[in-house]
């Protein structure tokens, strides 16, 4: 017999949900086009790219599925300096065309965005970093926390079982106990009662004998 908990066992070791990691990456994806395109329409690389950028990662690295942390954390940084590129690419390439001292000034051009905004992708990056393991640490601690719940349960379950073999033991072994005991308890009856048997006939013999030698 065992005992069968009402608590259900299919919940996960890792129980946190969050965004798929192809969409934590398409969110940054998105952001630094959104922001390249306000650059490109206002003529220079400004603070709405650097704003949308930070934010996105931000954002997503709290809400990214813990599985695609490393990954969104290590891609982030990656897609800004592309955009930067492209967006000076873009910015500069009449110049590139033209040739000469200018192509020369438009690759600095090219080159200086990624330099300049160097701060912004380091802290950035630092604070994803931050975020990240933050994260982890809290997941861990919360994987532990139901592994020794799980645990604790389990024991429960294991005293119980013992506890409901141990008294079905008992119950079987007392029920074949009891027809040995009746035939014991028969035995000792009827013993006792052969005894009686026995001590009654030697007392009519004794009558019988004393009743013989008045007469004589």
């Amino acid at each position: 017999m065992s005992h069968v908990s009402s608590r259900s066992r299919t919940s996960p070791s890792v129980t946190f949900v969050g965004l798929p990691t192809g969409s934590g990456i398409g969110i940054v994806f998105a952001a630094l086009f959104t922001g390249a395109l306000l650059s490109l329409s206002t003529g220079a690389i400004s603070w709405p790219l650097l704003a949308l950028y930070a934010l996105a990662v931000i954002a997503v690295t709290t809400l990214i599925n813990p599985k695609g942390l490393s990954l969104t954390v290590t891609s982030a940084p990656l897609l800004f300096v592309a955009t930067l590129v492209v967006v000076g690419w873009i910015m500069s390439r009449d110049s590139l065309a033209a040739g000469g001292a200018s192509a020369k000034t438009a690759l600095l051009a090219i080159a200086y965005p990624v330099a300049e905004y160097f701060p912004v992708l380091f802290f950035t990056t630092l604070g994803s970093l931050v975020i990240a393991g933050v994260r982890l640490r809290l997941i861990k601690r919360q994987n532990a926390g139901i592994r020794r719940r799980e645990t604790e349960e389990r024991s429960t379950i294991n005293r119980n079982n013992r506890r409901t073999t141990s008294q079905g033991r008992r119950a079987r072994e007392q029920a074949q106990s009891v027809p040995v005991q009746e035939l014991l308890d028969r035995a000792r009856t009827e013993k006792t009662r052969r005894k009686k048997g026995n001590s009654g006939g030697s007392s009519r013999v004794v009558n019988r004998l004393g009743e013989d030698l008045y007469k004589g």
